[in-house]
């Protein structure tokens, strides 16, 4: 995020949204329609919502299939923000770097989006327009053993008809989630605890803002 929002001379005047999407992330045929109706939608229909998602914070959920949108939890699969966000984001580099969890997402649920001042939504659709692919990703690691873990790359997703197309109404209204965070005092599930990542998190998070403290 720092390299693309900070990095790039190709879009250090772009303030729109950008699609972020991980390497385990399938995306159904309408998921670029989609997200752009969605990032253009939330101003005006979810003022609480900071981002918009292609998919239910939980990555099981395949969505409430229902003539709405929804203000839902922030998730990790298909998730696009602006530089007004990416501003509020890269402002507590300093707490999500010092943070002792390995998974990014739960760093930015606990120590980030709270101290935005209320709910952190994000606007989706009823139906899912990306999933979590298979049961690997590059974050599983191999259990004493057992055999590495194996994704048959040919076994695709099912796409249904109604995915396969631009799926959504600016007339709905918004349908607002409960969303559940994290306990306070929560210390995190570790892994990083070492001053060398986080110090390496840190120098990311300055490296385009030379002179600037983090």
């Amino acid at each position: 995020m720092n390299t693309v929002w900070d990095g790039l001379p190709e879009i250090r005047n772009y303030d729109g949204h950008i699609l972020f999407v991980e390497e385990d992330h399938f995306l159904f045929p309408n998921a670029l329609r989609n997200i752009e109706a969605l990032s253009a939608l939330k101003a005006c229909k979810c003022p609480e919502c900071y981002m918009a998602n292609l998919a239910p914070a939980d990555v099981n959920f395949k969505g409430e299939r229902i003539n709405a949108l929804v203000a839902d939890k922030i998730g990790n699969v298909g998730y696009a923000f602006n530089r007004t966000i990416w501003r509020k984001i890269h402002s507590y580099a300093e707490q999500f770097c010092s943070f002792d969890d390995y998974n990014w997402d739960i760093s930015m649920w606990v120590v980030v989006y709270p101290e935005w001042g209320s709910t952190s939504y994000s606007l989706r659709g009823p139906r899912r327009s990306a999933q979590h692919f298979g049961k690997c990703g590059l974050h599983q690691g191999q259990k004493q053993g057992q055999p590495p873990c194996f994704d048959e790359g040919g076994q695709l997703p099912p796409v249904e008809e109604e995915d396969k197309i631009y799926n959504l109404d600016s007339n709905w209204i918004v349908r607002y989630s409960t969303v559940q965070g994290y306990d306070r005092g929560f210390k995190g599930w570790g892994g990083w605890g070492d001053s060398r990542d986080r110090n390496l998190c840190l120098d990311f998070a300055s490296m385009y803002h030379v002179g600037v403290t983090i």
